[in-house]
């Protein structure tokens, strides 16, 4: 059986993006994130902006597992929910879609380019 890829960095990796939606043991925690700005480099560093504030962390990849890792340098209770493994879902130059399937509350994340 062969399947099709689902890489997010080719997309991620151009613009700035906003977080759509998230939920967290199927609860909408959506509006906590409104106003901030993500930016997602190719080195593997990435910047959440708001307000003036600037946040960074590292982000990675596996192509393998198709999931991205994103870990945040903050102690912001809402920021610091998206510290975690993501399996890729959908990817588009639009939007890219993720679950969190290893952690018990099934989290789901949406981003989308501004």
């Amino acid at each position: 059986d062969y399947t099709v890829a689902i890489a997010a960095t080719p997309h991620v990796t151009k613009g700035a993006w906003k977080i759509n939606h998230f939920t967290d043991a199927n609860i909408d925690e959506t509006s906590g994130f409104s106003g901030y700005v993500l930016h997602f480099n190719p080195s593997g560093k990435i910047t959440v902006r708001k307000n003036g504030k600037v946040i960074t962390g590292n982000w990675s990849e596996d192509e393998i597992l198709k999931r991205i890792t994103i870990s945040l340098d903050t102690k912001d209770p809402v920021l610091t929910k998206l510290n975690d493994y993501w399996n890729i879902s959908t990817a588009t130059g639009a939007s890219v879609n993720f679950k969190n399937k290893e952690n018990p509350s099934e989290g789901r994340l949406q981003i989308t380019s501004l």
